[in-house]
Order: structure tokens, then sequence, then C-alpha cells
């Protein structure tokens, strides 16, 4: 895989895997059933609860049954050859291209670095870009500081939050129709912030990317 191209995290422990989803964003999670201590099916439904989008391809032994409605998005049975695999990523990952995130009705342009709801259009910053795109690629979660900031400011220091605090009013001025009563952006107490799209407010494509 990192021949092909791939930067590849890898977790030995379902405690190992849930730590590492909470701290970088893949784009992809692998499951090798063959080797697992833990339930796969269990553990993606757990994901899917969790909020998680991440797409799942799971590698399953020739006598396993496929749990259906489990969450995982691709089930892959052995024998297999590694271009099969390799195929089988290609089609789960957004492609070099894929520079557009959809949530609901807002769209986000990553390289021309633009937000968007109907016919307003606003620019962004690159940090303002980068904080708005973890925000749509975890909709509906609630994130907390320490991971925003890791994501977009690559530290963990959280002692000082007025830059992550600065940013969230920018983008609510950016997406919000009243920013001091936001509905897209919201604040969880003591904990961090979460973005969602209201019901009823054209959430066709959620999450997804174009």
């Amino acid at each position: 895989m990192v021949e092909k191209g791939y930067r590849v995290t890898k977790a030995h422990t379902r405690r190992d895997a849930l730590s590492l989803l909470d701290r970088i964003l893949p784009d992809l999670v692998i499951l090798d059933g063959r080797s697992l201590r833990f339930n796969p099916y269990r553990f993606s439904r757990s994901l899917r609860a969790d909020g998680h989008r991440v797409p799942l391809l799971l590698i399953i032994p020739t006598d396993w049954e496929i749990e259906k409605g489990s969450g995982v998005n691709v089930h892959l049975r052995e024998p297999f050859t590694a271009r099969k695999l390799l195929n089988r990523v290609g089609r789960l990952l957004p492609t070099i291209s894929d520079n557009v995130l959809r949530v609901g009705e807002l769209v986000l342009d990553l390289q021309q670095r633009t937000v968007s709801r109907g016919a307003v259009n606003h620019r962004l910053t690159p940090k303002q870009a980068r904080l708005l795109e973890v925000f749509m690629r975890h909709p509906g979660r609630v994130l907390t500081r320490r991971f925003l900031m890791e994501q977009v400011w690559e530290t963990d220091f959280v002692d000082d939050t007025r830059t992550l605090e600065v940013h969230i009013h920018w983008l609510r001025k950016a997406i919000e129709d009243d920013p001091r009563h936001p509905i897209f952006l919201t604040t969880v107490r003591r904990v961090g912030y979460r973005f969602s799209v209201p019901t009823g407010r054209g959430t066709k494509g959620e999450s997804g990317t174009s």
C-alpha cells in the first residue's frame, strides 16, 4: 500500500483503532476479519452510531456470512490478489480532482477555498477552509476543541483556544443567517462544537463528495 502512494496507519486493537479515529481523519478504514480479536460488525455498527462516515472495507474469510446493515461499505472475500484489493480501495477513496464537499445546502470548494449557500458565496482563508472541511467530514458529531486544534493547527495545546473561537466566529458569519443564533455550527458547552444541517434544509447529498 505504501509503495502505491497510500499513507497507512495500523491499529492492532479495538481501543487503538478508536483512538486513531479520534485523532486523525482517515479516508478509508480496512478491517482484516481474518486476524481481528474483536467482532468487526459490532465495531462498524458502533462507528456508525457515533457518527463516523468513513468508508469501511472488511476482509473476510471464505466461510464467513455477510451481515447486512452493519455499516460496512465493501466486503472482500479471500482469496484475492493485491490488484483486487487496490481496485476496491481506489473505488472507495475520493479522487484527486474531488475538491468539492456538500453537506445539505452548504458547498465547500477546497481548491478555490469558497463556501456557498444558494447564491451566497464567501471566500475563506486556508485555516477557515480547513476548519470547515473538518466539520463537513464529520456532520452531526461533537468535535472537541483538542481534536480541532490537532486537525487544523497541528497542535494539542488547548490552554488558549481564542484562535479557534475567532475562526468559529468567522465561519458562522459565512454560513449562518444569524451568526449570533447559529443553526449549522453550534457550541456544545465545555466540550466543543457540532456541525449539522437541520432537518428540512435540503440534506440531500449529506456528507458526500462530488
